[in-house]
């Protein structure tokens, strides 16, 4: 008997099999997902601040007008003498200390309130998109996490020093900024979940 004579009789339709995948299981009921975003999360966040407390042993002057000459190695001394990079990879990348009181490559310098602020939202945004993700997207977890860190390295000294501890520089005239491990991790992540979204294609949720 059909489907539409069964009806018409008054029975019931037979069930039969059905096309629809079970929904996603979210990151947030995986432990591996867990692991990839907080490993990276806590030891990204960890060598960032060592680096940052072994680099300024002193701490962050509280005058602004003394910031650029804090630290093991500031970029200028106290007499104005610039002085140039300690080697860390000799011709690669080079050790020189300053604080910068602005967000990426010292743009918005004073503004530290501000960039307090967008931090904080920032790391809400990180949380929701970690949350709402899907268990199995391993490599969304492990850029959010490198993301986390860079996010609150650099959060941490904003709010505790009003100014972001810099030290790492690369002996490459295109590129003078000096930075920390916090903004690596962030040009690590970010670039990393950008090319995730782009060259990874997901399928719908039924």
């Amino acid at each position: 008997m059909s489907e539409s004579a069964r009806e018409a009789a008054g029975n019931p339709p037979i069930p039969g099999p059905t096309s629809q995948k079970p929904a996603a299981a979210r990151a947030y009921t995986s432990v591996l997902a867990w692991l990839l975003f907080l490993v990276p999360a806590m030891l990204g966040l960890g060598g960032d601040l060592w680096l940052k407390n072994w680099s300024f042993p002193d701490g962050v002057p509280v005058d602004p007008a003394l910031m650029p000459y804090a630290g093991r190695h500031p970029g200028v001394d106290l007499l104005g003498h610039i002085q140039e990079p300690a080697p860390v990879i000799p011709h690669v990348l080079g050790f020189t200390t300053t604080v910068n009181r602005g967000a990426v490559f010292g743009i918005g310098q004073g503004k530290v309130d501000w960039f307090l602020g967008f931090s904080l939202l920032a790391l809400g945004f990180i949380v929701w998109m970690f949350v709402t993700s899907k268990a199995d997207q391993r490599v969304v977890h492990l850029a959010l996490g490198l993301i986390t860190a860079g996010a609150l390295g650099n959060l941490y000294d904003r709010a505790v020093f009003h100014g972001v501890r810099d030290m790492l520089k690369f002996y490459v005239n295109w590129f003078p900024y000096i930075f920390n491990v916090a903004d690596a991790l962030l040009d690590i992540g970010v670039p990393l979940l950008i090319a995730r979204w782009l060259f990874v294609k997901e399928e719908p949720n039924p």
